[in-house]
This record gives C-alpha cells, structure tokens and sequence, in this order.
C-alpha cells in the first residue's frame, strides 16, 4: 500500500506529460521559451487580438488622415476657382466694351480735325471718354504700352514690318491699335507695326 502511494505521482506526472506533450527540460523557463516565439513569451490570446486591433486602429486611422487632406485639398482649390471666376467675371463685359472705346475715340480724333464742330461738344466727347477709362481703371483694366518698346509677343500682335535705320530691331514703331489687360490676363493685344529684324 505505501509503495502504490508512492508510485501514483509519478503516475501522475507521466499522465501529465502525454496530456501536454511538452517534455520536462527542468526549468519552467526553457518550457516558456519554446512554447512561444521570442518576443512574445508572455502574450495571452487577449493581448495579441488587442495587438492586431491597435495596428488596424491605426491604419483606419491613416486612411482617415489621407481622406480629410483630400478634402481639404478639393475645398482649397474650389475657394480659389471661385475667387478666380468672382475676378474675372467682367472679362467677357470689357473685352465687348473696348470697341466702343475706340470708336468714341475716333470720333474725338474726327472732331478735332473738323473746325465746324463746336468745341463744347468736343469737351463732352473728352469727357465721356475720361469717365469711361477711369471706370475701367478702377475695374483693374489698363493700357499695355506700345510705341517705343520691345516687341512681346504676350501682349503685342505685329500687323506689319517697316526697315528703321532709328530704332533697333524687334522694336515697336508704331501702336495701330491700343491694347488693354485686365489685372493679369490680356484683354485684347496692342495691333502695332514693328522694326524689321
């Protein structure tokens, strides 16, 4: 009887063994270390579905970040089309305005050339054109200069070519049409007739 006591916890340890399949190495520390890849000896079930929930988390997250800073990114260039439509809406208005700026013009050049028309009508003629231009001024509209320049041809439109002994090459001689720019855009380039090269 006291041999069989004896003997049932080594049973026991040998039924153990055969359960778990793990062989006795003699320490609980070598069992650890191969029980689990280094690094993540102590890690539970829980702690590693909490490991891969983080490291989703994360990339969720990213995704989000990269979502918002297209976002914002379409609102940015949104604003600014607008603001370069509200600029330039009176392009189209000026650009069919300028004709009648060159033909009022024409008739102060007219007039002044007739000694027949009073000079009171010639001042009105003067003054209509001054209240014109300065409304187009304060809409951002100027005069792109001409005569006496180098020609460019961004804002000049060469109609014709002349030989000049006076004026170096590729200069404009003379301004046929007056040209205009709203703000940064061209509205209509300068007609001029250049120095031949």
């Amino acid at each position: 009887m006291i041999r069989k006591k004896k003997d049932e916890p080594e049973k026991l340890k040998k039924q153990d063994l055969k359960e778990n399949d793990v062989p006795d190495q003699g320490t609980d520390d070598n069992l650890v270390a191969e029980e689990f890849p280094q690094g993540e000896e102590d890690l539970t079930d829980l702690e590693i579905a909490e490991k891969e929930w983080h490291q989703e988390k994360e990339g969720l997250l990213d995704q989000v970040k990269r979502k918002q800073a297209d976002i914002d990114n379409l609102r940015r260039i949104s604003r600014q089309e607008q603001e370069t439509a509200r600029e330039y809406a009176l392009q189209d208005f000026l650009s069919r305005l300028l004709p009648v700026i060159d033909n009022l013009e024409r008739g102060i050049e007219s007039a002044r050339c007739d000694d027949k028309i009073p000079s009171s009508y010639l001042e009105g003629l003067e003054m209509i054109r001054k209240q014109m231009v300065q409304l187009l001024e304060q809409e951002g509209v100027t005069r792109i200069e001409a005569e006496g320049c180098k020609f460019d041809p961004n804002c000049h439109h060469a109609v014709m070519q002349e030989e000049s002994e006076e004026n170096e090459p590729g200069t404009v001689l003379e301004e046929l049409q007056k040209g205009y720019r709203h703000k940064k855009r061209i509205l209509r380039p300068a007609m001029v007739k250049v120095c031949r090269e």
